[in-house]
């Protein structure tokens, strides 16, 4: 189990390597690095051919938060932030943070926007489309097209992706991942399949020693060791918490935990 960080770590430099391939130098670069795109939900959404949704759905149903963990480039892009985190913070240690409603209120408003085809919207806080604006800034013909749809000029798209690459990298210095969990709708719409997904990160109340040592490294602030509790809602399946513990007392597993051994359950009762 604890190798699955390994492998994250591998897909997610693998995918954003051809990203920034395909968006900052063209998809002619390589003929690799058109999968970029073609893995990615929303442009295989716009495109009607729905591959990466029908791979996607299920593939989060069964595993959670996958796609954000290795494909997704904007989430890449933060977590290349933490190394920065741990050397400017004296403490870069995360604490639990509760959920935020907010998310659903960005994720309803996004949705209004493509029904009413307010482009501007997610030309904005979309994954690949942030990607495209922060792309534009080198080379113009990543979104230019897009924003002239909209009677606005590329300069638009420049702006808009300075503002996003630096917004994003404040954002994993100090946050981690939670412009994840609180601006994508992406990341909101897996979510709500991930907290019913077969797989799951889950705490044995048995072994965990209430070191923290999982919570503190958690970059989605979704581990709650106090209540042996993992929001898997918001987790994105980044692993780290599988590494650092010693007592493997964090597992990614099947199903739920029980909630204590059955000897404390008799004593509770009795």
């Amino acid at each position: 189990m604890r190798n699955l960080k390994v492998i994250r770590i591998f897909l997610a430099t693998l995918f954003f390597v051809a990203t920034v391939a395909y968006l900052f130098l063209g998809p002619q670069v390589h003929p690799m690095a058109v999968s970029a795109r073609s893995v990615q939900i929303i442009p295989s959404a716009i495109a009607v051919s729905l591959g990466a949704i029908i791979v996607w759905l299920p593939a989060t149903f069964l595993f959670g938060r996958v796609y954000c963990s290795t494909v997704c480039p904007v989430g890449t892009l933060q977590d290349f932030m933490l190394p920065l985190r741990r050397r400017l913070m004296r403490h870069p240690r995360f604490r639990w943070r509760n959920a935020k409603s907010l998310r659903y209120h960005i994720a309803v408003i996004y949705l209004l926007a493509l029904l009413a085809g307010v482009m501007v919207v997610p030309f904005v806080i979309e994954p690949w489309n942030i990607m495209r604006n922060i792309a534009s800034v080198v080379r113009l013909s990543a979104i230019q097209e897009s924003w002239l749809t909209l009677g606005i000029g590329g300069l638009t798209g420049i702006c808009a992706g300075i503002v996003s690459l630096v917004a994003l990298l404040f954002a994993g210095v100090l946050f981690g991942r939670e412009f994840c969990n609180t601006v994508c709708p992406i990341g909101t719409g897996l979510g709500i399949l991930s907290n019913a997904s077969l797989y799951r990160i889950e705490i044995d109340p048995d072994k965990c020693v209430s070191c923290l040592e999982c919570e503190d490294i958690c970059r989605a602030s979704c581990v709650k060791v106090v209540s042996r509790y993992v929001d898997n809602s918001r987790c994105v399946r980044c692993f780290d918490c599988l590494k650092v513990c010693k007592h493997d007392a964090i597992r990614f597993q099947q199903g739920r935990n029980r909630t204590a051994t059955p000897l404390m359950r008799k004593k509770m009762k009795a």
